[in-house]
């Protein structure tokens, strides 16, 4: 009888640590899908707007700069990028040391939760100014998807701004 459990209990352990690997999976795929739709979509606002060099929309950390320049708030393109990049390095440190420092994760936590607040900040901007009727209902729906939405929002309206020059 106690082979039975042993059994049992190492099919639940191995459920449990696939259903891990699969949302790890999960989460890894989505991460390079929206960085594909968020690329493709700052290019293109980009090349409508007039900037010179619309393939920077695929470096990391600066295409946020550039989401803001779109929405006409260089600041917090600037803030968002620049904590994004805080964020990061912050994870890496936790990781490779491993420690249990509270303080570096709730300053990655602190970074993360205002990077999501200036995005969607630059987002409603975007919205507005493509698309005046339905941008507070996309900023709504973005919130509530806790972000996952905005990559693919921001695809979809892509072309659907007047052509505007900026300065270079």
């Amino acid at each position: 009888m106690g082979g039975f459990s042993v059994v049992v209990l190492m099919s639940i352990l191995s459920f449990i640590y696939l259903f891990f690997i699969a949302v790890f999976a999960g989460v890894v795929l989505y991460t390079i899908i929206s960085y594909i739709f968020q690329g493709i979509a700052i290019m293109c606002m980009s090349k409508n707007m007039g900037y010179k060099y619309p393939f920077t929309a695929w470096i990391p950390f600066y295409n946020k700069y550039l989401l803001g320049k779109i929405a006409g708030n260089k600041i917090m393109g600037v803030i968002s990028g620049v904590l994004s990049l805080i964020s990061v390095c912050l994870g890496i440190y936790f990781f490779i040391h491993k420690n249990s420092e509270i303080l570096i994760f709730a300053a990655i936590v602190i970074c993360l939760i205002i990077t999501f607040i200036t995005d969607t900040i630059i987002a409603h901007g975007i919205y507005k100014s493509h698309i005046k009727k339905c941008g507070d209902i996309l900023t709504v729906f973005n919130i509530l998807s806790l972000g996952l939405l905005r990559p693919i929002f921001l695809f979809i309206i892509r072309n659907k701004q007047k052509k505007v020059f900026v300065e270079q």
